[in-house]
C-alpha cells in the first residue's frame, strides 16, 4: 500500500509539472512572442523556398494555372512583426555569409573581407524584401478570395446597401495588386450563376474567424449586414497593412542593394592577384 501510494504521488507530481509547464508555455509573453516569430519566419522561408525551386519547375513545365492559396494566420501578422521577422532572416543571412568568408579567407585578408561584407549587405537586403513579399502575397490572395465571395453574394441581393457594397469591392479591385479570385470579370460571372446564396453563407461561416469575426452569420438581414460591415473594415485594414509592407519592400528593392553588390564586386575584381 505504501509503495502504491508513493507511485501515485510520483505520477501526480509528474502530471502537475507537465501541466504547469504547458500553462507557462501558453501564457508566458516571452514564449508566445518567440513562437509567433518562429511561425512567421517559417512561413517566410517556406514561401521563398517554394518560389525559388517549385515555381521554376512549374514555369519550365509550362503550367500556367496556379491555385492562389494563403495561410489565414499569415494574413493576421501585423506590420511590425513582419518587418522584424524579415530583418531576422536578413541578419542570419549576413552572418552566414560573413562566417563563410572569414572561414575561408580569415580576418586579415581585407581584399576578400570588405567585398564579402558589401555583397553580404546587398544579398541580405534582397532576402528581407523577398521575405516581406511572401507575407504580402498571402494578404493579396486572402483579399482576392474574400472580395470575390462577398461581391458574388452582394450581387444576389437587392437594395441600396448591397449596391454600395458591390461598389466597395470594385474599388478594392482598382488596387493594382488586388484582383478577383476568378481572375477576370467573365470568369466571375460564371461563378455567380453556379453558386447559391446558402452555400455562400456556409462558406462565410466557415471562414469568418479569419477576419476575427466570432459570431455566427444567421439567415437575417441584420446578421448579414453586420458581418459585411465587419468584413469591409477588415479588408481595408488588411489592404493598409499590405501597402505598408509593400512600401518597405519597394524601398529595399531600389538602388541601394545594387550599390552594395556593385561596389563589393568591383573591389573584388580590382584586388591584386
Amino acid at each position: 500500500m505504501v509503495k502504491a501510494s508513493k507511485k501515485n504521488s510520483k505520477n501526480k507530481s509528474s502530471s502537475d509539472i507537465r501541466e504547469n509547464t504547458r500553462l507557462f508555455l501558453n501564457k508566458s509573453p516571452i514564449i508566445m512572442g518567440i513562437r509567433i516569430y518562429v511561425f512567421i519566419i517559417g512561413i517566410m522561408l517556406s514561401g521563398m523556398f517554394s518560389r525559388t525551386f517549385f515555381a521554376q519547375i512549374v514555369l519550365f513545365l509550362g503550367i500556367n494555372e496556379v491555385k492562389e492559396t494563403y495561410n489565414p494566420q499569415a494574413v493576421k501578422i501585423n506590420t511590425k512583426q513582419a518587418i522584424l521577422a524579415a530583418r531576422i532572416i536578413a541578419l542570419i543571412t549576413l552572418l552566414t555569409i560573413m562566417y563563410t568568408v572569414i572561414s575561408f579567407s580569415g580576418t586579415s585578408n581585407f581584399n576578400i573581407l570588405i567585398p564579402g561584407l558589401l555583397i553580404g549587405f546587398g544579398i541580405c537586403q534582397q532576402m528581407e524584401g523577398a521575405a516581406l513579399d511572401v507575407i504580402t502575397e498571402h494578404m493579396r490572395n486572402s483579399m482576392g478570395a474574400w472580395t470575390t465571395i462577398l461581391h458574388v453574394f452582394a450581387k444576389k441581393k437587392r437594395g441600396e446597401y448591397w449596391k454600395e457594397f458591390i461598389e466597395e469591392t470594385e474599388l478594392l479591385w482598382a488596387h493594382p495588386q488586388i484582383r478577383p479570385m476568378s481572375g477576370s470579370e467573365e470568369a466571375l460571372e460564371k461563378i455567380e450563376g453556379k453558386i447559391s446564396e446558402d452555400r455562400l453563407v456556409k462558406y462565410m461561416n466557415k471562414g469568418r474567424e479569419e477576419m476575427n469575426y466570432y459570431t455566427g452569420i444567421e439567415d437575417s438581414s441584420e446578421s448579414k449586414t453586420k458581418f459585411f460591415d465587419h468584413a469591409l473594415e477588415w479588408l481595408h485594414n488588411t489592404r493598409d497593412k499590405h501597402d505598408d509592407l509593400n512600401e518597405v519592400q519597394q524601398r529595399l528593392g531600389t538602388w541601394s542593394y545594387a550599390v552594395y553588390l556593385g561596389v563589393g564586386t568591383i573591389i573584388w575584381l580590382l584586388q591584386p592577384f
